[in-house]
């Protein structure tokens, strides 16, 4: 018996051509992420990500991170043995589980109707669920971000000086609004070795502040030439210790008010309908309390003024571990194979960094808060 159309466009027999196909496909579309850039293999990236083939559903991907050494020395003829400092051992782990992306392939005759066979072939299928999945962990990522955050910072205005503010803040420890004193946030290092901190900013955020006159009288005489003003580009770029990067606007829908589950992963299966993955606005009745979150049903109805949670992201701040091999699943109805549906099968999971101390932490604890996040609510 001859193989249907619907499938004409790779064999269907070889789970291992299948694996390498929709992997060839993932990778193809990696590069519309924006996290892509911020994402490696070790806890030196933002999005520390780990690749496990042995993991399935349910399974543990297990993080590990050593600490650095802190007490003071022991002074001439004092005796040193026996007082040797504890080293410091840090661990996390992330359940990984499993996620399909379904996608029907319509009717062929529907197909050559519309003057598109494409539309029910398997490689239109694999594009379009690539592309679907980068949005998706996309928004898990920003999701994770924006609601795990221990520690946050609240501003009324957002110029210069509130900039200033907020890295000395940083860099001291202290001055939160909410989180109490913690460690100082580690930064990441670009590419020339540079360290900073990555300031996710959202359009209303980056309006704000370029409408404010310090950060317009600084970037214009920062940047004379022309085109390159910032000012007139709308870009910020690095200032201090902060680089500058927009964010889309979350721009979707959600089943229900669910964008974590109840151990802090991000509840993707919650979301009804993804067109833009980005950062999320709320509405707060009270200053820097949200009350509803953008994708929320009762979002547009409610009252309130609306606040950004921007981010300021240091290394190792989001864990994203993959467990077995993503793979191209694919059914042809019983009615003689008309039509056919076809899913995506990925097993991963998403979740922000949170030390658990192994043996003993320091007396400024750096286990239980979200290590590499702080978030800068702006009210607007």
């Amino acid at each position: 018996m001859p193989e249907p159309q619907l499938t004409g466009v790779v064999s269907i027999g070889s789970e291992l051509e299948r694996k390498r196909w929709i992997r060839e496909g993932l990778i193809k579309n990696a590069s519309k992420s924006f996290w892509s850039p911020y994402t490696g293999n070790s806890f030196e990236s933002i999005v520390y990500q780990v690749n496990d083939p042995d993991t399935k559903a349910g399974h543990n991907v297990v993080f590990q991170f050593d600490g650095y050494l802190v007490e003071g020395p022991v002074k001439g003829k004092e005796t040193a043995r026996g007082k040797g400092e504890e080293k410091k051992l840090f661990s996390d782990k992330c359940i990984v589980d499993r996620y399909r992306f379904p996608v029907s392939n319509g009717d062929i005759f529907d197909g050559v109707n519309v003057g598109d066979l494409s539309i029910t072939q398997h490689a239109d299928s694999r594009e379009k669920l690539a592309d679907k999945f980068v949005r998706f962990k996309d928004q898990a990522i920003f999701d994770v971000a924006q609601q795990s955050v221990t520690h946050k910072i609240n501003l009324s205005a957002f110029g210069m000086d509130n900039i200033l503010d907020v890295e000395q803040i940083l860099k001291t420890g202290t001055g939160y609004s909410v989180g109490g004193k913690r460690l100082p946030l580690k930064p990441f290092r670009l590419s020339d070795g540079r360290p900073v901190w990555l300031w996710l900013l959202d359009p209303l955020s980056k309006v704000k502040f370029l409408k404010s006159t310090g950060a317009q009288n600084l970037l214009k005489d920062a940047d004379v030439r022309g085109n390159a003003n910032r000012t007139i580009s709308g870009l910020i770029g690095k200032i201090g210790n902060f680089l500058f990067v927009e964010a889309d606007v979350f721009f979707g829908s959600q089943k229900g008010n669910t964008i974590l589950d109840a151990l802090g992963y991000s509840a993707i299966n919650d979301i009804k309908e993804l067109h833009c993955a980005g950062l999320r606005t709320y509405k707060a009745t009270t200053d820097f309390t949200p009350a509803s979150w953008l994708g929320y049903a009762g979002y547009d109805a409610a009252s309130g003024t609306v606040h950004s949670r921007n981010l300021i992201l240091g290394a190792g701040a989001i864990q994203v571990p993959f467990g077995k091999m993503p793979d191209y699943k694919f059914e042809l109805s019983q009615d003689f194979a008309i039509d056919s549906e076809s899913a995506l099968e990925v097993w991963m999971n998403v979740k922000a960094t949170s030390y658990y101390a192994e043996n003993k932490d320091y007396l400024l604890q750096a286990g239980g808060i979200t290590n590499g996040i702080i978030a800068v609510d702006v009210k607007h």
